[in-house]
């Protein structure tokens, strides 16, 4: 068992875990499976197992233990049904950045060959044509067609100030691409210089990264920090929570990047969108990827809160302690009925608020929250802040 994708911070890591029992009370996959082995320290404690076999004491004197093959698939199948939401590393009294350590040890399996074969069809999608979902990338911007007024530049223009990143999920899934329409509406209407990088936008890379399959995304990351320097971009703003962590993390660039709700904020203190009244209880739900992993909380509450006449009823978990949607960690394509459980327990926190609206920042979480709400006929409205921001824009 090669060891070289854990750093020396995360071998200590996994020798620090008291198995005190903490992140049990927080973990949602736990919540819903209840086993030992899928909760954060019943992980921990079967990688130590295997390290102590081929790298312990015993190993040094002896040699390594061959690795039963059952126990590293079933180690597998327990490390991926988790959506990376983080909520483990928020709870940990020893400060374990467990979320880095669940990819490390996705990297790990990966290099040994033990991956979900669902990991393996996304990795040639993306890999192919450039997209998570396999759609042909050229397809990218279609969803502009549903614009009522659509200049003649299709808002690609050959130099911009600011780049709208639209991420795979909003541009080829039919159920939300009402976000990036409303974000280019918000855009447009403020006059600022952007552009779409259309067809030469590729995957961000995180679900290759997610999925352990971090080398992979070299290409893709290369790839887009290249038509940021052909273009002469000062600026790149993402509705995607998953997008703007993983440039924030993996990009080495110097231009500015910002989540939609931070750009939103701006436009705002500058005068540039104004509200009228609108009368209605919202509650918000906190993007892993856009809370925890990135400490973007405040922006979107300011937001709500700059339109008057809208209360804004917090859930039981907000901020650090937001649950899942179960919408991360590539989960849906692993494990869509506990991807859809994890979502139901979210639903049930939401209607528990008696608001009439949930909003969020994050396409993915619309996507499986309502999915999930209209397979099994619960009547919900959610909705991305930017189509709410467009909705209550005056003007």
């Amino acid at each position: 068992m090669n060891l070289s994708k854990l750093s020396p911070k995360q071998l200590v890591e996994i020798d620090a875990c008291t198995r005190c029992g903490e992140c049990l009370k927080y973990c949602p996959v736990y919540a819903q499976k209840g086993e030992e082995e899928i909760d954060p320290r019943g992980k921990i404690q079967a990688f130590k197992n295997f390290i102590r076999s081929q790298h312990g004491l015993w190993a040094k004197i002896f040699g390594p233990k061959k690795l039963d093959e059952e126990k590293l698939k079933k180690f597998s199948q327990m490390v991926y049904r988790c959506t990376l939401c983080g909520e483990c590393s928020v709870s940990c009294p020893v400060s374990i950045d467990a979320k880095h350590l669940w990819t490390a040890l996705r990297e790990t399996l990966v290099e040994m060959g033990h991956f979900p074969e669902a990991a393996g069809r996304m990795k040639a999608n993306v890999l192919r044509a450039h997209t998570v979902s396999g759609d042909e990338n050229e397809e990218r911007t279609e969803w502009l067609e549903f614009l009522d007024e659509l200049p003649d530049h299709h808002y690609q223009k050959e130099k911009a100030e600011v780049a709208f990143f639209v991420g795979c999920v909003a541009s080829f899934f039919p159920l939300v691409q009402k976000i990036p329409l409303a974000f280019v509406e918000i855009l447009s209407k403020t006059e600022v210089d952007f552009t779409l990088l259309g067809g030469e936008e590729w995957c961000c890379g995180f679900p290759l990264i997610g999925a352990g399959m971090k080398k992979e995304a070299e290409v893709l990351i290369e790839h887009n920090l290249e038509m940021v320097r052909k273009k002469g971009l000062k600026k790149v703003v993402f509705a995607c929570p998953s997008c703007y962590h993983t440039w924030a993390e993996e990009y080495k660039t110097d231009v500015e990047i910002f989540h939609s709700t931070q750009f939103i904020k701006r436009l705002i203190d500058e005068g540039k969108i104004a509200f009228k009244e609108k009368k209605v209880k919202v509650t918000y739900h906190d993007p892993c990827d856009l809370g925890r992993a990135s400490g973007v909380y405040e922006a979107p509450r300011e937001i709500l809160h700059a339109i008057p006449g809208v209360e804004l009823v917090e859930m039981t978990g907000n901020r650090e302690q937001c649950k899942c949607c179960g919408g991360g960690g590539n989960l849906e394509m692993v494990d869509p009925d506990l991807s859809a459980a994890l979502a139901q327990a979210k639903i049930d926190e939401i209607q528990a608020t008696g608001a009439d609206t949930v909003i969020t920042a994050c396409q993915q979480c619309v996507r499986t929250i309502l999915t999930t709400a209209r397979r099994r006929e619960i009547p919900i409205n959610a909705m991305d802040i930017t189509e709410f921001v467009l909705k209550n824009m005056k003007g």
